[in-house]
């Protein structure tokens, strides 16, 4: 029975986990919870389908987690005549996104150029009552048909004039704004976009996309003055797309592009770096070997950034390779801008950001280090089970707890650990951006503990975190923190309003941070037989007190799990009524119900 009731709160225990070699860019993203993305060609215009190219799409699936279309959902490709759409482009992209389960991102909804013809001839005599419904009805086709399937849209994209300034935004010219608009002022156009494309797929996320707002100035400021508008007037907005196109020659400034980053984050707002490249002078299409480690200094350093802002969730090179790249038609005497070369070998910058994911060191705050069962946080308690979000460092995928050569629960999972004061903690599970682990006892009496997170070796900075000496919650069924508790009978099935308790009946309640047990403790143990809670424990049901039989380690869970068998009251008529248990004084959380017959 004893390995039947460890599996309900450790279901995962298995074998130690072996991490796969490091050998690609989308491996080590993975474990950095980071969309790691590229723009694709899929046979827009007319021309060639390189996801049928089979060097690219291997390349472009083993590499990267994120996808968007160059061009495939532009105007002119995707909606080449009032009453017709083209959606082949679009579709093998939805496709070769669902078959390699890589993010899926739209661009772009509403832009002044890569328009049809037969749009700007429209354009010149039509109303902006004309053109506003012509806008409504191509966003709600569009994002309606990948409803479910893109993530992300760029609803509009370079919408502000390069000479805007802080203090008065000056909107680029375009058939969307004044030529002749869509009958809307100012910003209210983009608003009004952003409102229909929310309409059509509320759960997509929504952003704002531009060139030259990397680093401070004008521009910057207007899109920032414009987002901050749009986010204290409820327009649904989640995000800033900054493009990157860039040199080698150090723009942007990592402090510029920091201030830019954190002031968009502030808003709530999240960061994709949209469209990045790195140039460089090339003669017949080959770059010095200084300029490409110069350029693979470059793509490490916006990475690094990037990572360090736990608001910027994906970064997207505009193309992988260097054999199919816009910057040699654009920029003359440049090229070579791409992680990959013209025949899909990694060049520097792949080594450079792969080592990037691999050592900038995780990110971690007191206030995401919560107790596992009610997600209250500002203190932790001996024995407490805890919940660590936002780690930005860990194995892609979840690994559960294993037993180590002493029967102890394991204090390394997947390279993954948890140290209070330096003392590894035993870990429940471990994933990138979310780790569970149980407080060393050795806590008990200080008044904080410094918590570290670390994986592969590389450890985050310490984090503060008051100590108490009981911190007590139930476990909820569905791991929610409130509703039905994880609340069992005798015979260890989930009570649920479907199968009640009967009134007078013993019921077992499962809990944590109760603190120091009476004799002590092994960091790690599994409970063996009953033991006592050092603070005093009491409990209620719909306000009645209800009777202990008994109140300690959970026999055969970890060291810091808390049963507590009750007693019904027997005064209860039929209901659902919350459950408090009270240890050293300190209640659970509110909202955690029992179903009562």
């Amino acid at each position: 029975m004893r390995a039947k009731r460890l599996l309900l709160l450790l279901p995962l225990i298995a074998a130690p986990f072996v991490l796969p070699a490091q050998t690609t860019l989308r491996q080590v993203a993975d474990q950095r919870r980071l969309l790691l993305g590229s723009a694709a060609q899929a046979g827009e215009f007319g021309g060639a389908n390189l996801l049928a190219e089979v060097p690219y799409a291997t390349t472009l699936s083993t590499h990267f987690n994120l996808l968007e279309g160059e061009n495939a959902m532009k105007w002119s490709p995707i909606h080449p005549d009032p009453t017709r759409y083209n959606f082949t482009g679009a579709d093998r992209l939805a496709a070769f996104a669902r078959e390699q389960k890589m993010k899926l991102r739209g661009h772009t909804l509403l832009w002044h150029s890569s328009n049809p013809t037969w749009l700007s001839d429209q354009a010149k005599t039509a109303t902006p009552q004309a053109m506003a419904a012509t806008l409504k009805q191509h966003i709600d086709t569009v994002v309606g048909r990948y409803k479910g399937q893109i993530f992300a849209w760029d609803v509009v994209n370079e919408a502000v004039s390069d000479t805007a300034t802080a203090n008065g935004t000056l909107l680029r010219d375009s058939i969307w704004n004044n030529q002749p608009g869509i009958g809307l002022a100012g910003t209210a156009y983009i608003e009004q976009a952003f409102r229909w494309a929310h309409e059509a797929d509320p759960d997509a996320l929504l952003f704002y996309n531009d060139y030259s707002i990397e680093g401070p100035g004008g521009k910057f400021s207007a899109v920032l003055n414009m987002v901050r508008d749009f986010v204290a007037r409820g327009v649904p907005i989640h995000g800033v797309g900054f493009q990157m196109h860039v040199t080698s020659s150090g723009y942007p400034d990592s402090a510029g592009l920091r201030q830019n980053f954190q002031a968009i984050a502030a808003l709530g707002l999240q960061i994709h770096i949209t469209e990045m490249d790195v140039r460089l002078p090339v003669t017949n299409g080959v770059a010095s070997e200084a300029n490409l480690a110069a350029q693979a200094a470059t793509y490490s350093r916006i990475l690094t950034i990037c990572l360090q802002t736990p608001a910027c969730t994906a970064l997207q090179t505009w193309g992988f390779t260097d054999k199919y790249s816009w910057i040699p038609g654009f920029f003359t005497g440049f090229g070579a801008a791409l992680p990959f070369d013209v025949l899909y070998q990694p060049k520097p910058a792949v080594a450079a950001m792969i080592n990037t994911f691999q050592s900038v060191a995780p990110t971690l705050s007191s206030n995401g280090i919560v107790n596992a069962a009610s997600y209250r946080g500002g203190a932790v308690a001996p024995g407490e089970l805890i919940t660590i979000f936002g780690a930005t460092y860990g194995p892609a995928t979840i690994v559960g707890a294993a037993l180590d050569s002493n029967g102890l629960v394991s204090s390394n999972l997947a390279s993954t650990r948890v140290l209070f004061d330096g003392v590894a903690a035993p870990l429940i599970y471990s994933l990138t951006g979310q780790v569970s682990a149980v407080v060393p006892y050795e806590v008990a009496g200080r008044q904080q503990t410094s918590v570290e997170y670390e994986f592969n070796g590389v450890r985050s900075a310490p984090v503060q975190v008051n100590v108490v000496a009981t911190a007590p919650a139930i476990f909820a069924a569905d791991a929610t923190g409130s509703g039905p508790g994880l609340i069992l009978t005798p015979g260890y099935t989930v009570i649920t309003t479907a199968d009640p308790a009967p009134v007078g009946s013993v019921v077992i309640v499962l809990a944590t941070g109760a603190g120091s047990v009476v004799g002590g403790a092994k960091t790690g143990g599994i409970a063996q037989g009953i033991g006592q809670q050092s603070a005093a424990i009491t409990a209620t049901i719909g306000g009645m007190n209800a009777d202990i039989a008994y109140a300690g380690p959970a026999p055969g869970l970890v060291n810091g799990v808390l049963q507590v068998n009750l007693t019904v009251p027997k005064a209860l008529s039929a209901g659902i009524y919350p459950v408090v248990i009270t240890v050293g004084g300190v209640r659970t959380q509110d909202g955690v119900t029992i179903a009562v017959r």
